[in-house]
């Protein structure tokens, strides 16, 4: 069976007879007659019964056919349209991994514009640290990453950049060390760090600086790959932790509490926020909308910045 067919039988049947149906899908009446009889014999039924002046009575077969026909067209009128409005960027699914080295505002406001220009788009979010999230990119979880870029991309992955930035070091706002100037890294010995379970090159970088300083590095850590529990953390004592200038904000802060940066440079690492995503994969037309209201969104991010941050080109990758 064709589609065609089922649109001639359902057609035959609303208009009664061949001759009332054929003007009104472009037909002769011998080309519809042929058509019909066509199909009855593929099935081996006869779906009318034909009485006089060419009038049409649907079979017990012919009816039973029909609501099967009925579901059929309906079905396919909504495949055609959810295929064009994904093919437009009105529909579909944008799956979306957020590492830690993009500004939360730059994916709220990219998302929250998506969603008021095309709200039918079903829009998922997984935020976790960027290693993590290539895994997840690896196994077709997620469509693409807005994360940091270490560098080390093999031809299997794009890569868009955004902006860079180093990394601050961070603690609550009543943390013994907050809003002192001059700060030393022998200051900060006796603290205990955060530092990401999935990222063990962070505590190497600060254990490096504060041997070149001539110290002992930091004996305690706390290991996390909870960002939200991380963060609670980080506002309920006074641990030290190496992160993205991002997350310096009270928009963090929960009731008087707030993450605030230390007056220190060292230890610090630059991270090169960036969009990464499959190179055999051919990202969906809403996900492609997405990144370039994520790069818009990184652009104004870069602008309005109150911390060292600046854009990130192709040229400089």
């Amino acid at each position: 069976m064709e589609i065609k067919q089922l649109k001639r039988l359902l057609t035959v049947i609303e208009r009664g007879s061949l001759a009332a149906a054929a003007p009104h899908l472009g037909l002769t009446q011998q080309a519809l007659g042929s058509s019909i009889a066509n199909l009855e014999k593929e099935l081996g039924v006869a779906l009318f019964d034909r009485g006089p002046g060419g009038v049409t009575t649907p079979t017990a077969y012919g009816a039973m056919l029909a609501q099967h026909a009925r579901a059929i067209l309906a079905s396919a009128t909504r495949a055609e349209e959810e295929l064009a409005a994904f093919r437009d960027a009105r529909g579909g699914s944008v799956r979306l991994g957020v590492g830690e080295s993009v500004a939360p505002d730059v994916i709220a406001r990219a998302v929250r514009e998506l969603h008021i220009s095309r709200p039918d788009v079903r829009i998922t979010l997984f935020e976790d640290y960027s290693e993590i999230l290539l895994e997840r990119l690896a196994q077709g979880q997620i469509d693409f990453i807005a994360g940091s870029d270490d560098g080390s991309l093999d031809g299997e992955l794009l890569r868009t950049p955004l902006y860079t930035c180093r990394d601050v070091i961070v603690v609550r706002s009543r943390h013994p060390l907050a809003g002192r100037k001059g700060l030393k890294l022998a200051d900060l010995q006796p603290f205990t760090w955060m530092a990401p379970h999935s990222r063990p090159s962070d505590a190497k970088v600060i254990a490096q600086a504060f041997e070149r300083a001539g110290l002992a590095p930091p004996s305690h850590f706390i290991w996390t790959d909870a960002p939200i529990v991380g963060a609670q953390l980080l506002l309920m004592d006074d641990f030290i932790f190496m992160t993205s200038p991002a997350m310096v904000s009270d928009a963090i802060g929960l009731g008087q509490e707030a993450i605030v940066k230390l007056d220190i440079d060292d230890p610090s690492v630059e991270r090169r926020a960036s969009l990464t995503y499959q190179a055999v994969t051919r990202l969906n037309p809403s996900a492609m909308l997405l990144m370039d209201m994520i790069k818009t969104s990184a652009a104004q991010y870069v602008r309005e910045a109150r911390h060292p941050i600046q854009l990130w080109t192709a040229d400089a990758a």
